[in-house]
C-alpha cells in the first residue's frame, strides 16, 4: 500500500481542514495517510516511509509562515518520495506563487519529483469576514481543484506557474510582515473584564507565545501573526495591538457551510467591480478545467 504524508502549517483552521480533504481524497485512492501539523515545538519526520509527501500552508503576505520554512528547510527532503505542493490563501491573486519559490528550489535540490503546486482559497481570518454563502463559493472551487489535481496526478501532468521576478520581488520585500508580527506583538493586550482564563490561546498558539503569568494571560514576542488566539477566543477578548481594526473572531464552520444546501455559492456573481469580483476569472477556469477532464 502506498503510505502518504500531509506536512501542514495552520493559523486558524484552514489549512487543517484542506488537509484533511487530501488525506480523504489519497485514502479513497488507497493511500494510508498521515497528517502532521508543524507547530515551533515539532519533531522532525522521517520522510523515508512515505512515498508521496504534501506540503500544505496558508500564505501570509505572499510567503509561507516562517515556522513552517524552517521546519521544512530542516528535513533532508532527498529521503522522501515525491513532492506535492497545496497552499492556500484569502484570494486568487498570481502573487501569492512567490511564496513555494523556496520549496520549489529545495524539492529540485533533493533530486525527488515533483508532483506540482496548487492553490487552494478559503476565507481570511483578518481584514474582514466573508459572508457564508462567499464562503460556499470558495469551497465548491476547491472541491473542483481537487478533483482536477487528482486527475492531473493521474495523467502525470505538473502544475507548476512559471517562474516570476517580479513576484519574487514582493513576496521578498513583504517578508517585512515577519518582523511586523513581533512588533506588533508588543501591543498584544487582553481584556480582563472578558477573559474568562480558558487557556485556550496558550494551549493552541503554534509558537508558544502565549503563557498565564501571575494569573493573567502574557505574550512573548515569537508572534507569527496567524491569528488563531484572537480569532478563536471564546469571548473576544484578545486585542491585536495596531491590526485591531481588522480582527475578524470566530471560526468559519466550514464543515457545516460546506454540507447546507440553503446556501448556493453564487455570491460573487452580484458583483461586477471590487474585491469579489476578482474570484469570477478563477472560478471560471476551474469550471473550464473540470469540463475538460470530466465532461460536466
Amino acid at each position: 500500500m502506498n503510505k502518504g504524508i500531509v506536512i501542514y502549517s495552520t493559523g486558524t483552521g484552514n489549512t487543517a481542514y484542506l488537509a484533511g480533504k487530501i488525506k480523504a481524497r489519497f485514502e479513497e485512492k488507497g493511500y494510508s495517510f498521515d497528517l502532521f501539523e508543524v507547530v515551533s515545538s515539532s519533531k522532525r519526520v522521517d520522510l523515508s516511509q512515505y512515498s508521496l509527501i504534501v506540503l500544505s500552508y496558508p500564505v501570509y503576505a505572499f510567503n509561507m509562515p516562517v515556522i513552517f520554512e524552517r521546519y521544512v528547510s530542516s528535513l533532508d527532503l532527498s529521503r522522501g518520495g515525491s513532492y506535492l505542493i497545496c497552499k492556500q490563501s484569502g484570494e486568487p491573486l498570481s502573487l501569492n506563487d512567490s511564496s513555494d519559490y523556496r520549496l520549489l528550489r529545495l524539492i529540485a535540490k533533493s533530486g525527488r519529483p515533483f508532483l506540482g503546486a496548487y492553490h487552494y482559497l478559503y476565507p481570511y481570518n483578518i481584514h474582514f469576514r466573508y459572508p457564508d454563502d462567499f464562503v460556499k463559493e470558495l469551497l465548491n472551487y476547491d472541491s473542483l481543484l481537487m478533483d482536477i489535481m487528482m486527475a492531473e496526478l493521474e495523467r502525470g501532468t505538473v502544475r507548476r506557474r512559471p517562474y516570476s521576478l517580479l513576484r519574487a520581488f514582493v513576496g521578498s520585500v513583504l517578508k517585512i510582515q515577519r518582523a511586523g508580527a513581533k512588533l506588533n506583538s508588543f501591543f498584544y493586550k487582553v481584556d480582563e473584564g472578558k477573559c474568562v482564563r480558558c487557556l485556550r490561546c496558550v494551549n493552541l498558539c503554534p509558537t508558544k507565545n502565549i503563557r498565564l503569568e501571575n494569573g493573567k494571560i502574557a505574550f512573548s514576542h515569537r508572534c507569527i501573526m496567524c491569528m488563531r488566539c484572537s480569532f478563536l477566543c471564546p469571548k473576544d477578548a484578545i486585542g491585536i495591538g495596531m491590526l485591531e481594526k481588522w480582527k475578524v473572531n470566530g471560526p468559519y464552520p466550514l464543515a457545516k457551510i460546506e454540507a447546507d444546501p440553503s446556501l448556493k455559492g453564487e455570491y460573487s456573481s452580484r458583483f461586477e467591480k471590487g474585491f469579489y469580483s476578482w474570484f469570477k476569472k478563477a472560478f471560471a477556469e476551474a469550471e473550464r478545467e473540470h469540463r475538460h477532464y470530466f465532461g460536466k
